[in-house]
């Protein structure tokens, strides 16, 4: 395969790359884009599973799952794709290794600490920054406040305390706030029928898709760029166009799986300073709620004695669907102990914990028990890791990748986004989108002299 006559090739087909291969094709442009896996989505990978006979079939999300907010990115999309959606709804229950409750003031006093070190941070010396296990020391949080604080961290951005950075902690939160970050949101499809109405769109515009097609370097002068790689059946391929677009996970690019010549220095600098975050999940689909004896109305579950710390149901949906996350170091560590001495991997461990927290034998849960899945994306060699955080001293990465080089390559993907949304589809489109729209306006504009790496 070359196509010599694209105007703009797009490296992945995540939610970062749809989103400007759309806006690009959609303006008259000649777009390809290159994906790895023989899917599109990314780290949005849903599966249907069936539940119990004569139901509809259920999704099953795999990597992200949640519209956090009302963000514009993601729902201009939502509505104009007519997706129906369902807001999560219920109850927070905790359980301490021997009570199952409501976690009544303790789920507001992380939430507290967490409003506390902005007003904290305020006062300090504007450019300092220091990882949140430093602010908890240094504040002198209470002690039981800074561990429901660091387990809540931990969980939420798949960040380790020790190297997360304060001060994007707040910069996210206040983030948050501006789209309703506290609501949360379900695709009730799954949201795989989100990138698909991007793909959709992308492909009626006239752009090309290429699917299996893992690349292994891009080559690069000003204004000439060529794509390399082989596909799965082992036929090697090269594009080339004026400009590109790279959307590679963070983790690919740390690794450097993908190779570049010439290296972008500044921006390679740049994105090996921040961190890719770990996490695991376990997905059960059971043929009954079993959970509602115990915890009415149980949407989220903390357990953070337990191996899998983090424990949601699909509320208000009656589907009898839960989902467990550990993330965060330490967690992640105790975890992988675990299976090393625990025969039956990640599913018994989450059986057990259901056991221990609900106080039902495993048994039953097995008996009841329709379906597990779970997806590693540490392991995925075209992911490596979850989703981004940003470590203490990098407050400027996301600024600087984001950067266009000689008006030839442009970054996108959750990990530059320049909104302080990092982790989240919505910081993803907003960054395929803030990509392409730097294409166009460059095109509309006059060459910079001398050749010089052009900035935002």
């Amino acid at each position: 395969m070359n196509r010599e006559s694209l105007d703009v090739v797009i490296v992945g087909a995540g939610a970062a790359g749809l989103a400007a291969g759309r806006l690009l094709a959609e303006s008259g442009k000649r777009v390809g884009i290159i994906e790895a896996r023989g899917r599109i989505g990314g780290r949005i990978h849903t599966r249907h599973a069936e539940p119990i006979a004569g139901a509809d079939s259920v999704a099953i999300e795999l990597g992200a799952e949640f519209i956090h907010g009302l963000p514009p990115a993601s729902w201009s999309i939502v509505l104009e794709a007519e997706l129906a959606t369902s807001e999560l709804q219920g109850n927070f229950f905790c359980f301490d290794g021997r009570h199952l409750e409501s976690c009544g003031d303790r789920e507001r006093d992380s939430f507290g600490v967490l409003q506390r070190m902005a007003a904290w941070l305020e006062r300090r010396a504007p450019a300092s920054d220091l990882t949140f296990e430093s602010y908890l020391r240094s504040a002198r949080v209470e002690s039981d406040a800074a561990d429901r604080a660091a387990a809540y961290v931990e969980g939420f951005n798949a960040a380790d305390r020790n190297v997360i950075s304060a001060t994007a902690l707040v910069r996210q939160q206040r983030a948050e706030d501006r789209v309703q970050g506290e609501r949360i949101f379900h695709i009730r499809s799954g949201y795989q029928a989100l990138p698909s109405y991007l793909a959709d769109c992308f492909s009626r515009a006239g752009g090309s898709l290429f699917l299996d097609h893992p690349v292994r370097k891009i080559t690069w002068t000003r204004r000439s760029v060529s794509v390399q790689g082989s596909t799965m059946k082992g036929q090697e391929f090269c594009v080339q166009a004026p400009q590109a677009i790279i959307t590679l996970p963070l983790g690919v690019l740390q690794a450097n799986c993908v190779t570049f010549d010439p290296m972008p220095a500044d921006a390679a600098r740049q994105w090996q300073t921040l961190a890719m975050g770990q996490a695991n999940r376990m997905v059960l689909l059971f043929d009954r709620c079993f959970w509602s004896e115990r915890a009415e109305r149980l949407s989220f579950l903390l357990a953070p004695g337990e191996l899998i710390p983090t424990w949601w149901t699909a509320r208000p949906e009656g589907t009898p669907l839960i989902t467990g996350w550990c993330a965060g170091a330490e967690n992640l560590s105790r975890l992988r102990q675990a299976l090393e001495r625990v025969p039956g991997g990640l599913e018994r461990a989450a059986l057990q914990c259901l056991a221990n927290i609900f106080a039902i034998p495993v048994q039953n849960l097995l008996k009841w028990l329709i379906s597990a899945h779970h997806h590693d994306w540490q392991l995925d060699e075209y992911s490596r890791g979850a989703y981004s955080y940003v470590p203490a001293g990098a407050l400027e990465a996301a600024d600087i990748i984001s950067s266009p080089l000689e008006n030839t390559l442009y970054f996108a993907g959750e990990h530059c986004d320049v909104e302080d949304q990092w982790g989240t589809v919505h910081a993803a489109l907003a960054s395929g989108l803030r990509a392409a729209r730097q294409v166009l306006e460059r095109a509309a504009s006059p060459p910079v002299a001398g050749g010089e790496a052009e900035k935002r």
